[in-house]
């Protein structure tokens, strides 16, 4: 059995927003990697995880939530994911990256 990890998705220094249930939106900017381990070739495991940059006023709020460890909502940088942060400044994803597409209105001359 040869099992293998792959580089999915890097997102470097994407400005971004986590939000809460509660609308509470941090902005930040962000890096997060996507992996996917492959095993004899076929697709297994996802794992992402990343990193955090906020305004020093942003601290207060992001050391209470990754002291109570709740869920939060990163949206930015073409995609949204539920993250729980693993720090001041990490985060790992709890589940499945969405791609969020924009698309543009297309206008009859």
């Amino acid at each position: 059995m040869a099992r293998e990890m792959m580089t999915k998705r890097v997102i470097i220094n994407q400005p971004g927003t986590l939000s809460d249930r509660s609308e509470t939106r941090i902005r930040v900017h962000f890096d997060m990697i996507e992996t996917q381990d492959r095993v004899d070739g076929v697709p297994d495991l996802e794992f992402s995880f990343g990193n955090l940059r906020f305004e020093d006023e942003a601290m207060l709020s992001i050391s209470c939530h990754a002291l109570m460890r709740t869920p939060l909502v990163l949206t930015g940088g073409g995609i949204s994911a539920t993250v729980l942060l693993s720090g001041l400044n990490a985060f790992t994803v709890m589940g499945v990256v969405t791609e969020i597409r924009v698309y543009e209105a297309v206008v009859a001359a």
